[in-house]
Parts: structure tokens; sequence; C-alpha cells
């Protein structure tokens, strides 16, 4: 009696253990978005995880800084806490390289981490261009005046681009991009 006593405490306070290890809200994971168009399908992985100064080479400017020579989106001119560590693309199966330099300056993405597999994810979508040879992702990042909005046309050939903004404003994920006429 007492050696399951004790097997049944040492059990439980393991298991608290190792569920304080991974803190929910932490700014890392991985989270894969899939798309279908037509026979065609494309699935875009992208693994964020916790920003390390020590790892980067970080210099003050007069209007804010810069990280590995660039300015950083979603920080505010402050030092971020996550980064996108990885942004892989596949489209029929077929893994088509995603160049660093386009999410690398993109700092502070959504909690990867607690993405999960067919919940709504309001801050990542994507699309299939009508001529399915292109995949546009979406991403809202950061939060308060950091806030930014991602749009990466990512081709099967290759040739991909990215266009960002600060603010927010267009809440792309809903595909309303009616412009504020105030």
């Amino acid at each position: 009696m007492r050696l399951s006593l004790t097997l049944f405490v040492l059990l439980f306070f393991a298991g608290n253990l190792v569920a304080q290890t991974e803190k929910p809200g932490t700014p890392y994971g991985t989270a894969e978005f899939t798309v279908r168009g037509g026979a065609h399908i494309a699935k875009v992985i992208f693994t964020s995880k916790t920003f390390v100064p020590s790892a980067h080479k970080i210099l003050r400017t007069k209007d804010c800084l810069t990280i590995d020579g660039r300015k950083p989106i979603g920080t505010d001119c402050t030092v971020p806490s996550a980064e996108i560590a990885s942004m892989r693309l596949f489209i029929d199966g077929k893994e088509i390289v995603i160049p660093k330099r386009l999410y690398s300056d993109c700092y502070q993405p959504p909690r990867f981490g607690e993405y999960q597999e067919g919940l709504k994810n309001n801050n990542v979508a994507i699309k299939f261009s009508d001529d399915l040879q292109a995949i546009f992702v979406f991403m809202a990042a950061s939060d308060g005046a950091g806030v930014y909005d991602a749009i990466w046309t990512l081709r099967r050939d290759g040739r991909h681009s990215r266009f960002t903004d600060s603010g927010g404003d267009c809440r792309f994920l809903n595909f309303d991009c009616s412009p504020d006429l105030r």
C-alpha cells in the first residue's frame, strides 16, 4: 500500500513538473496551414522560437535599432521576444525553398505553439492564386504599437515576394479590406 501511495505521489508531482515546462502562451512552436485548389494542395509550415539577443547583431540607431542589419518589423523599436525560425512551403508534395530574408525581420509572430489543427486561427490564412501557380500567405502579427500585416506571394517557380504594412488596419483574414473613409 505504501509503495502504491509513494508511486502515485511521485507520478503526480512528476506530471505537474512536466506540464509546467511548456507554459501556455509561449512564443514558440510550429503550425501547419493547408489549402486545396482543385487537385492541388499547398502546405505552409511556420516555426517560431524565443528570440535570443546574443545570437543576433543588435545595434541602436538614432531612430530605432537594427537586428542583423535590418530594421525589425513588429517590435516598435524594442528587442523582440519571439522570431520566425523557419517558413516552409510544399506544393503538391514538393518543397519550394523560401529565402530567410523574406521572414527573418518579422518578429512577434502569432503564438504558433498554441495553434491546433481544426481550430480557427485569426492570424494566418493561405489561399491559392487563381492560376494555381502561387500561394498567398496572410499574417497579422505583434500587438500594440508594433502590430503589422504581412502578405507573402510564394510561387511554384521560387520567385517569391512579400508586402508588409504597419498598423494592422486591413483585416485581410476576413478578406474585408474596405478603405477607411473617415
